[in-house]
């Protein structure tokens, strides 16, 4: 074993108290910032003598996830929420001390880089604020562990924000101000139901970040690699030819030396040019693929990766925006051509046997007035891609919904 592997693979015995267990594998990874390396290591318990199969690992496994570059543990999971690890590190189960814990694996300072968010007998999340606002996108940390205080899971998402890129300003943004882009975010979609194998009409706030001054909406869960694009595919005659897939590894397997390389370019940014030669791509793969869908599919945003870049359509025509068909159209950065298609039409098989959803009794005027009060607009740093800063914005969402049929009030989590 490489001794670069092996100093981390002995920090990870003694972190997580590893002594029940052995390595059984290990590999290194591109992460998908196109930027870093990732080792990732799956520990077995020591007394498991059962068939190795790939992709199947006993229960109580350690998956283990360390940042190269960054020199820290990404990511544990104890498989079926069983370990045999002989470290206690949350015996008091508070925040204070997940925090602590935190602080030790991370680097980072508890309410200062990252604050409680929510709390549970055996769970602690963490997020970055500013002021008391939290911040899209922003670091995510997240700490599960079993009752004698053994740890189950600890994962990270993002990174800590530049609170030099933190536009500071008060939030006085009401819903008065913004109704009618909340009464254009207030739309009619079909929720299937599992219990009852039907589709529900409702009316609900689809998520939506409304900028401070109340002029612009940004969408929800905005990725910071992704460029928004608005270009309906149309085309009078279809294209000859065959789009030639390629099996995309989005986790690209690399060599030890070369995740310990340490001068990896960033991912490049999209200029004018190549999205207009992306918009070029799409438009002429779906001429090949889909030659009678002109007019159908509407593409919206590009994304950047290291390798190859993820164009992402949506059919245009769609009333329901929850469950739209969508497909992304992987485009090779290097030669600048596609290089597979992904849809989604399996997930709509899912739901093949469900009663269709009946025609909604009631309006969208009356269906805003009972959400009213269950309307919120909370106040949130988010990044703007075209600025480079995070603003300040308000969240416009909803946990309720009207039932289009009856007009009853309905937990959306119910359904």
């Amino acid at each position: 074993m490489d001794k670069r592997i092996q100093s981390i693979a002995d920090r990870a015995r003694i972190e997580f108290g590893l002594e029940k267990y052995r390595l059984e594998r290990y590999a290194m990874y591109t992460k998908r910032n196109g930027t870093d390396y990732e080792l990732n290591m799956e520990w077995f318990p020591n007394d498991y003598d059962g068939p190795l199969e790939e992709d199947m690992n006993p229960d109580g496994t350690a998956s283990i996830d360390y940042n190269i570059q960054q020199g820290r543990f990404q990511s544990v999971i104890f498989t079926m929420g069983t370990t045999y690890s002989t470290a206690h590190p949350f015996k008091a189960k508070t925040i204070e001390e997940a925090a602590a814990w935190l602080e030790r694996q991370t680097g980072l300072i508890y309410e200062q880089d990252f604050f409680a968010e929510q709390a549970s007998e055996n769970e602690f999340k963490f997020v970055s604020r500013v002021d008391g606002v939290r911040l899209s996108p922003s670091l995510q940390l997240n700490v599960e562990f079993d009752d004698d205080g053994k740890l189950l899971i600890y994962s990270t998402y993002g990174e800590v924000p530049d609170v030099k890129l933190v536009e500071k300003q008060e939030f006085n943004l009401t819903l008065e101000e913004i109704e009618p882009i909340v009464k254009a975010h207030l739309t009619c979609i079909n929720i299937p139901s599992e219990a009852e194998e039907k589709f529900i009409p409702v009316y609900a706030i689809d998520e939506v970040y409304v900028t401070a001054d109340g002029k612009r909406c940004i969408p929800f869960l905005l990725d910071e690699r992704m460029t928004q694009v608005d270009h309906l595919m149309e085309w009078d005659e279809p294209l000859d030819g065959k789009i030639e897939k390629q099996f995309i590894n989005f986790s690209e397997e690399v060599s030890v030396d070369e995740a310990f390389h340490t001068d990896r370019q960033r991912n490049r940014d999209l200029t004018d040019t190549p999205i207009d030669e992306c918009v070029k791509l799409v438009h002429e793969a779906l001429r090949m693929e889909y030659p009678d869908d002109s007019g159908k599919w509407r593409l919206k945003e590009l994304r950047a990766a290291y390798s190859h870049i993820e164009a992402f359509c949506y059919a245009d025509d769609s009333r329901n925006a929850l469950f739209r068909p969508k497909l992304v159209v992987i485009i090779d950065r290097d030669s600048m051509t596609v290089i597979n298609m992904i849809d989604n039409e399996a997930m709509f098989d899912v739901f093949d046997s469900f009663t269709p959803a009946p025609e909604p009794r009631i309006d969208h005027e009356t269906a805003f007035e009972k959400m009213i009060p269950y309307i919120t607009l909370d106040p949130v740093y988010v990044f703007d891609a075209d600025l480079k800063k995070y603003i300040l914005c308000g969240l416009l969402d909803s946990e309720q919904a009207v039932d289009a049929v009856t007009g009853e009030i309905v937990e959306l989590r119910d359904l």
